[in-house]
């Protein structure tokens, strides 16, 4: 870690929700490791096993955080495996997370320089699975705390990597003068936010939205449509995002993630 100077602030993303312990047992290994940490749930309630969703939010989020902050992402279908622990370092952050495609973009969009934490490394920071389904408390918690804390040299061990999983969806784009993307996820709204960035849309003159042979409108923000209409907006996080004016467009367009999006001019 050469340009990384921790905060003691540790972001918690997982798909591991809020019935169980699991969040909170993740957040006591980190505290026993190092009491000072100071602890941010961005989200528990991603898309089970579906990495992307949780890459998308980790991607979205950081720059509203200090420098010097540690992300920990585990969205991990692949536990108990040989996969391995991976640590980015990108302008001025640490993430942490399963090498399975969550991190790529966030590696792209920091120019991020990828480290995999091996066996060796885990053993001299004493750091054992002691389970084959519970990483998450075992591995990646305490490897989280250790590097928030910044008071082992073994750190600097971790070992650099050009190899690491792909994103597991392809990125939008703009192509013959229209953008083709999909719906990532829901919010708790039921407004359905897609990969397509404000930056393809603003290329494409009176831009409009299809969506399941539906055509849709962009506006400016919510209100600017009457209840119950349909519309497309670019959202606070500068990608599109399709609602339904007080309503909940994901259900009564029957649409979740990885549904397609296509942009066009009118």
């Amino acid at each position: 870690m050469n340009s990384f100077t921790p905060s003691g602030i540790i972001t918690i993303t997982t798909d591991f929700g809020h019935r169980g312990p699991f969040v909170g047992v993740m957040k006591g290994v980190i505290l026993k490791r190092f009491p000072e940490a100071k602890l941010v749930d961005l989200t528990n309630e991603t898309y089970v096993h579906w990495p992307a969703e949780a890459g998308f939010w980790l991607e979205k989020s950081f720059p509203y955080f200090p420098k010097g902050t540690v992300h920990l992402a585990v969205v991990d279908p692949g536990v108990g495996t040989d996969r391995s622990l991976l640590v980015v370092e990108g302008m001025g952050h640490v993430f942490v997370a399963p090498d399975n495609g969550l991190l790529a973009n966030v590696i792209e969009r920091t120019s991020g320089i990828p480290y995999i934490a091996d066996a060796n490394v885990l053993q001299n920071l004493g750091i054992v699975a002691k389970s084959a389904t519970f990483h998450g408390r075992d591995l990646f918690a305490p490897l989280a705390a250790e590097l928030s804390s910044g008071e082992n040299s073994s750190i600097r061990l971790l070992n650099p990597t050009d190899e690491y999983v792909p994103s597991l969806i392809e990125p939008a784009e703009l192509r013959s003068k229209e953008i083709r993307g999909i719906i990532i996820t829901t919010d708790h709204f039921g407004n359905l936010i897609t990969n397509i960035e404000n930056n393809l849309v603003e290329q494409l003159p009176k831009p409009t939205v299809e969506v399941s042979g539906r055509y849709i409108p962009l506006l400016r923000t919510y209100a600017d449509a009457s209840p119950g209409d349909y519309l497309a907006l670019i959202n606070s996080f500068g990608v599109l995002e399709i609602a339904r004016a007080e309503q909940n467009a994901s259900e009564s367009l029957g649409l979740g993630r990885g549904s397609p999006v296509v942009v066009r001019s009118r």
